[in-house]
């Protein structure tokens, strides 16, 4: 019963809207879902997930409640688990509602989109890898949903990884000062399912025929991020000079000015040369030189690191939860769902009457003093010692977790409030609950001094 209510907590910002949140993407996921077929810019795994949950096109509300359901049963875990003085299932569930008031976790849970899987797979990673599962069975269940929360987005392929790497890293240099919390067996094993799914994602991709890659559309999202950062310019002003062959050479001087104008602007370099498939080719090749290229490193190495930390404070919500009423991506294949489509088009997203102002005002106080509160937490040694080694490595985890994501999407994608306050609501959650059992454990302290007459 409890996961059930919990799962309900975190659907409430569809139930609120009258309907599941949506944005331009969705109407990507639904055409997959609908006719199994890979987009060419995103991966297929997200539609067959709605799919199933769907129930084969039944109703879109089974995918959102089923993330919820899966992301409640997780937290409800972690709160047992780090905050083990509230015992009684009322006290975790009011937790989860405080903490779904001040994060804005539900504006994420309710969407039809695979955002909220990527701190579903962190989450899962992280009781793996904090060796909080019971039993042989369970660490085989929680990787499972890690891999595939990891084939949901091409983003998670990168960030997953470099978690696992960096907790490894993490654990051997605390080995130092005491005994490992990470054996080695475990951390190889976690490695081992995230780095396949380098490998499953493009044999999936390839049975659906969708071809033996994991995006398409890869090398147009990486050339404009190249782009944005200057980078493609420094290559273009090099390469151009004589009797160039890149498409681009004559659009050197009219580039977009940020990645999004650059995949999706009107009469955009790429669009004018034939579109994502027509310059794959030659995208591919410049990368590949900007790569092999030692000239184009500290440019690259600045300009990632501006972009991830650029991607740490962009944490607003409402990014993409415009109006999709008729005529736009989310509308056309709603109209396989003919008896929800009024409800889609009535929601209150499609009457223009969600406002986030206030509630991004919200969350982002509540990151920047879960930030705050985290390292005096950590800079406290009376904090560490009453709360214990593995609180402590569950916020390292978290903090970690974000810094990755902000690589994998702001370094190597676009900077965009979406891609990190996706996950930005972990850090708060976090601390809220090792708040929760720092103050529950002064209060049983408390009770057992004796009374003073």
């Amino acid at each position: 019963m409890w996961p059930l209510l919990a799962g309900l907590v975190l659907l409430h910002a569809a139930l609120y809207n009258g309907f599941p949140l949506v944005t331009s993407d969705t109407g990507t996921y639904l055409v997959s879902a609908l006719e199994l077929k890979v987009p060419i810019d995103r991966p297929v795994t997200y539609g067959l997930f709605v799919r199933f949950t769907s129930l084969w096109g039944w109703s879109v509300w089974g995918a959102v409640f089923g993330q919820c359901l899966l992301l409640g049963v997780l937290l409800l875990r972690y709160i047992r688990e780090f905050a083990p003085r509230l015992t009684h299932p009322a006290g975790r569930l009011a937790l989860l509602v405080l903490a779904m008031w001040a994060t804005g976790v539900s504006w994420f849970s309710s969407q039809l989109m695979p955002d909220i899987f990527t701190a579903i797979g962190m989450l899962a990673l992280g009781l793996v890898l904090l060796g909080r599962c019971r039993s042989g069975w369970e660490v085989g269940g929680w990787l499972g949903v890690a891999f595939g929360a990891e084939l949901c987005h091409s983003s998670n392929l990168v960030s997953f990884n470099l978690l696992v790497l960096v907790m490894g890293l993490v654990a051997w240099l605390t080995s130092a000062t005491g005994p490992t919390w990470l054996p080695r067996r475990r951390w190889a094993l976690t490695l081992a399912v995230t780095l396949a799914g380098w490998l499953a994602l493009p044999t999936l991709h390839a049975a659906l025929g969708g071809g033996f890659t994991i995006v398409r559309a890869s090398p147009a999202f990486l050339i404009a991020r190249l782009s944005e950062s200057g980078v493609l310019e420094r290559f273009l002003d090099h390469e151009c000079q004589g009797p160039a062959t890149y498409s681009l050479c004559k659009y050197r001087d009219k580039l977009p000015e940020d990645a999004m104008g650059f995949m999706w602007g009107t009469n955009t370099p790429m669009q004018l040369a034939g579109g994502m498939e027509a310059t794959r080719d030659e995208y591919r090749t410049i990368i590949s030189r900007i790569l092999c290229s030692p000239r184009y490193y500290p440019a690259l190495a600045w300009t990632a690191t501006q972009a991830t930390l650029r991607q740490l404070t962009h944490v607003g919500l409402g990014d993409g939860l415009g109006q999709y009423r008729e005529n736009t991506a989310p509308f056309w294949p709603m109209r396989a769902f003919p008896y929800e489509l009024k409800t889609y088009l009535s929601s209150m997203q499609n009457h223009g009457q969600l406002e986030f102002g206030q509630l991004s005002e919200r969350v982002g106080l509540a990151y920047l003093l879960a930030v705050v509160a985290g390292l005096g937490g950590l800079a406290s040694r009376a904090a560490r010692q009453r709360l214990g080694p593995g609180a402590v490595t569950w916020l390292v985890l978290v903090g970690t977790a974000l810094v990755v994501n902000a690589f994998a999407t702001g370094a190597v994608a676009n900077v965009y409030d979406r891609l990190q306050a996706r996950m930005a609501w972990l850090l708060p959650f976090t601390v809220l609950v090792l708040a929760t059992e720092l103050l529950l454990g002064y209060w049983a302290t408390w009770r057992q001094l004796p009374a003073t007459k």
